[in-house]
């Protein structure tokens, strides 16, 4: 799509809540220009051993450019000046300090461009006393209460198999502040700075437990939420074959359709019961599922407009018709060559051709292209190569 064609994107972060952001903005239209070093550290933690080939790679800077400086050095700080001066958004992810220690921070951007949006994001934000502290998703989820909130009622907190604290506090927070930004710089023609701290925007994922908590005084406890295990209504439950369904019959109207088509009208009041009569109620539902394997139960319930589902795989979630039919994996370019399977665009809009996302570049592969736009010649850019500013062939 080409939602955000005409933007520029300058990108300078790592790991996956900054190049997450980027790769949806490339996805719908921006020119995404990925500011790497010539000689890289590894961009996160399961990388190949060749920079910008790994299948994370491949995949978070789909539909980039990507360019490399040596922003250490003052030829490489004046190379990124010169763009951030052409571009329409800074997107970071270092720990607070670092780019202005490196002479590329929002106040030395601004000065020369001041529509741009420069955003960096945090593990705790750019003040606060935790501001320096190193953190990795499980430690946002931490201090955000969200990872105290997860797992069983007697079970120690879980860990979550997706990134919510990365890519919902971190990523999404930031492509949220980053078109708020631009559509104000078109009433005012002023940027802005945004601080997005990851744990600022997983407590904000925290709607329905910390509205409970702090606006009624209902306590919030691991296994024992409306959500998470109070309620037999609303739940996992084991299948003959070893398989799941998972349950999620909270109004009083899916219930009614579960019990019915179960033929246990007897559970009819337990829809919300608590305490022993909650497990009780839970022990007896688990005994029926016992009596069929999960794709059965399915069978069994299709068209019974009950809100019940068969807990997938990645492998078959990937595979799903109701995937295939929302274009949400598609055959995108590889830059090893051929073409590899990636998740699709997730926002549709009717009326736009949906195209699948460009591949993602190798590292350097633009240098000569993005220098020569900015009036670099040929001698020079082989004298910054020679020089190690930009990565050498």
């Amino acid at each position: 799509m080409t939602l955000l064609s005409g933007i520029r994107v300058l990108d300078l972060s790592l790991q996956l809540p900054g190049p997450f952001c980027t790769m949806m903005m490339a996805d719908y239209g921006a020119d995404v220009v990925k500011i790497d070093e010539p000689e890289p550290r590894v961009r996160n933690p399961f990388a190949a051993a060749e920079p910008g080939t790994g299948p994370l790679d491949r995949y978070l800077n789909r539909g980039k450019r990507s360019v490399t400086i040596d922003l250490k050095s003052e030829d490489g700080r004046e190379i990124f000046r010169k763009l951030a001066a052409t571009a329409d958004v800074v997107v970071e992810g270092f720990r607070p300090g670092v780019v202005a220690r490196l002479g590329v921070d929002y106040g030395t951007v601004s000065s020369a461009n001041p529509g741009i949006v420069y955003c960096s994001i945090s593990g705790y934000g750019q003040d606060g006393p935790m501001s320096a502290v190193p953190g990795h998703d499980v430690n946002y989820l931490s201090y955000a209460g969200v990872l105290g909130l997860s797992g069983s009622r007697d079970g120690p907190p879980s860990p979550l198999p997706v990134q919510l604290g990365d890519v919902y506090g971190g990523s999404m927070m930031a492509l949220s502040g980053i078109l708020m930004a631009l559509l104000s710089r078109q009433r005012t023609g002023k940027g802005a700075w945004l601080d997005i701290s990851m744990t600022d925007g997983t407590l904000a994922s925290l709607a329905i437990p910390a509205s409970s908590w702090m606006g009624g005084g209902i306590p919030q406890e691991r296994g024992d939420m409306p959500l998470s295990g109070m309620f037999p209504c609303y739940g996992v439950y084991r299948c003959a074959d070893g398989g799941f369904v998972g349950l999620g019959a909270l109004e009083p109207w899916f219930w009614k359709n579960l019990v019915t088509r179960l033929d246990r009208r007897d559970l009819a009041g337990r829809q919300y019961a608590a305490g022993e009569e909650s497990e009780e109620a839970r022990r007896e539902l688990q005994a029926i599922f016992l009596g069929r394997t999960r794709d059965e139960w399915i069978r069994f319930f299709e068209g019974a407009d009950i809100c019940i589902s068969p807990v997938l795989s990645l492998a078959e979630a990937l595979a799903h018709p109701n995937a295939a039919a929302r274009r949400m994996v598609v055959d995108v370019e590889s830059p090893l060559g051929g073409a590899e399977r990636q998740i699709g665009l997730p926002i549709k809009m009717a009326g736009r051709v949906e195209e699948a996302p460009r591949r993602a570049p190798l590292l350097g592969e633009h240098d000569d292209e993005i220098l020569a736009g900015l009036g670099y010649g040929a001698e020079r850019i082989a004298a910054l190569r020679e020089a190690g500013v930009i990565r050498k062939r």
